[in-house]
């Protein structure tokens, strides 16, 4: 099956716009036909929807540049896809560390504020923030 940039970027819920900006940074490369119009194959369908999965995952356009060249290069470069894949992992890792931190946070806020509105409670959320903070320094 073959796709025009319309129907691509449908079915892969990308704009034209950023189908054209990932072609204009190497990270997909359509075929054209004999008027010039970009004809994307089945693999560039799955490449785009793979660009899609690793974008949502927080992955650089560096990165998925540099993932995509040594995928295609000629050598055995497993080492090097891996290490961009642990590195990655790893800033994840971060992201949901810091998500869960925020979490916990909003949480604890929730609980302060359904605690104000039961009456077991006196200060709000801002009054206990401010009194936190100046008791730490």
């Amino acid at each position: 099956m073959v796709y025009r940039i319309g129907e691509l970027a449908k079915l892969t819920n990308l704009s034209e716009h950023t189908l054209r900006f990932y072609e204009k940074e190497g990270l997909l490369v359509p075929k054209r036909n004999d008027s010039n119009i970009r004809i994307y194959s089945e693999d560039d369908r799955s490449w785009a929807e793979f660009i899609v999965h690793m974008k949502g995952t927080g992955m650089s356009l560096e990165d998925l540049k540099r993932y995509k060249d040594l995928r295609e290069s000629e050598n055995d470069n497993y080492e090097e896809l891996v290490a961009i894949l642990v590195h990655h992992k790893a800033n994840v890792e971060a992201k949901i560390a810091e998500y869960q931190h925020n979490l916990d946070l909003v949480n604890k806020k929730i609980d302060m504020y359904k605690q104000h509105l039961e009456g077991k409670v006196e200060m709000d959320l801002y009054e206990k923030f401010v009194e936190n903070r100046n008791a730490q320094k």
